[in-house]
């Protein structure tokens, strides 16, 4: 009993002194500066217990931030993506206005080098049928279009347009089976007939002796002969020529120079001095057939 009585006075004391202690340094600190080193020292001591205490807070900002960040940056991406998607549809738009326009530039480069004056169209139906080789073209009577009329694009012949209403005209083409046109070889001015195949990349010339000079590669344009298409039109390349021995004619067929599968737009010739007798014929045996 009478130690425990002692344990507490003596810690009753120390506290004592150690509060006197603390004022001493407290009254020594504030007014003098004995103790500026020992403080600065204390206080580089306690630092890393200060960047401890503070690092999970610093932590936590961190986190935030970098999730902060890194949702702007996927808002940001997918804005970004959405511009991209944007800008390439409207350069792709863009890509077939110029294909457009430069076409259309190839067609008045082609009607300067007419005497005959011409009308743009544009290719608006194909034939639903293979074996018939048509288009439908967004000028008719109203504009001036009639049967029999020349229709060309800026590489050569294309058809002839067999049928028209006020707005409309149907164009048959120069590779259609019912359709023939007579050309010259401008190398040789060989007289030839040129014949639709059903075939979009070929013409047959058919009856070709042997005695006629004819080669590959050798262009035809029309011959003007039974006053259906004007003379000096560009029709077609010969591709093939072949002589069978014994045979008394040549298998000869050529490419046309127009590309009959991929028509936009064309020209229509007025040269009303060609006659509608052929286009009327071939109307005529539409209607049969129908």
């Amino acid at each position: 009993m009478k130690q425990l009585f002692l344990q507490r006075a003596n810690a009753r004391n120390q506290s004592i002194v150690l509060a006197m202690v603390c004022l001493v340094l407290l009254f020594t600190d504030i007014r003098y500066t004995y103790l500026q080193p020992v403080r600065a020292f204390a206080g580089t001591l306690t630092e890393p217990v200060f960047w401890l205490s503070e690092l999970p807070s610093r932590l936590l900002e961190g986190m935030r931030v970098l999730s902060q960040d890194r949702s702007d940056r996927l808002g940001q991406l997918a804005a970004l993506e959405q511009k991209i998607k944007v800008l390439e549809a409207r350069q792709l738009k863009m890509s077939a206005l110029a294909s457009e326009n430069r076409r259309l530039r190839e067609l008045l480069s082609s009607s300067e080098k007419l005497d005959e004056s011409v009308l743009i169209a544009e290719v608006v139906g194909i034939s639903p049928d293979p074996a018939r080789h048509y288009v439908m073209i967004d000028k008719g009577a109203d504009d001036g279009s009639f049967i029999g009329q020349v229709v060309i694009d800026s590489t050569g012949l294309v058809g002839q347009v067999i049928e028209t209403t006020t707005s409309l005209s149907k164009v048959l083409l120069i590779t259609d089976q019912r359709h023939a046109v007579p050309v010259i070889s401008l190398r040789t001015l060989a007289q030839l007939v040129a014949e639709g195949t059903g075939r979009f990349d070929r013409v047959s010339l058919p009856h070709v002796p042997e005695s006629l000079d004819i080669q590959q590669g050798d262009v035809l344009v029309t011959s003007g002969l039974g006053q259906r298409f004007p003379k000096g039109y560009p029709v077609a390349r010969v591709a093939r020529y072949e002589l069978v021995a014994g045979d008394a004619f040549a298998s000869v067929m050529a490419q046309p120079l127009s590309g009959l599968q991929t028509l936009d737009y064309v020209l229509l010739v007025f040269d009303r001095e060609a006659p509608q007798a052929f286009a009327r014929e071939i109307l005529d045996e539409e209607n049969i057939d129908g």
